[in-house]
């Protein structure tokens, strides 16, 4: 997918996880308002969120950033299933933009970065997890051709919420 000249996209290097902690704690707050309770927000810690994600590039996974007007603004990644009663190989792990940088394709462009990465790594579809209450992501899923292939109820980070799974059977509608 052709990139515009207003963001670039690279793939995350060790000193990059302290700003990934801290732009993964803000897209959390700015997405998840009036979805998870305010204590939890509260409560999340960029350097916990950093060590995560050191942890993550030292297993080897590529984390993709977007910088728009080389500021971080947003980040995807993907991963093998990690739910084995789902159709597909592959899992979206994560994608965020902050909201100041929505709207220009960068969420577009990291969707179509991890589908090229998971189907390089044969996984020819995936799915990706979302809050039922996010309308928006859903939205925004659902402009991409995701299909909901499952729900549930989930516990994580101190609350409960239903979840929504979309899938892609074929990854490389979003390249």
């Amino acid at each position: 997918m052709p990139q515009p000249a207003n963001f670039q996209l690279r793939a995350a290097i060790e000193e990059d996880v302290a700003t990934l902690g801290e732009i993964h704690v803000r897209a959390w707050r700015e997405a998840y308002a009036g979805m998870i309770p305010d204590a939890v927000l509260a409560a999340l810690n960029p350097a916990q969120r950093a060590a995560m994600w050191r942890d993550s590039l030292a297993r080897g996974r590529v984390v993709h950033l977007a910088e728009r007007h080389r500021t971080l603004v947003g980040f995807g990644t993907g991963r093998p299933q990690s739910d084995a009663s789902l159709p597909y190989s592959g899992e979206i792990a994560a994608i965020y933009v902050l909201r100041c940088a929505q709207r220009f394709g960068i969420g577009r462009a990291l969707m179509a970065a991890v589908a090229r990465d998971l189907l390089a790594q044969d996984h020819a579809g995936a799915t990706l997890w979302v809050l039922e209450a996010n309308n928006t992501a859903r939205r925004f899923y659902e402009a991409l051709g995701g299909k909901v292939v499952a729900s549930r109820e989930e516990e994580r980070d101190g609350f409960r919420a239903n979840g929504i799974a979309y899938g892609w059977p074929d990854l490389t509608v979003l390249t």
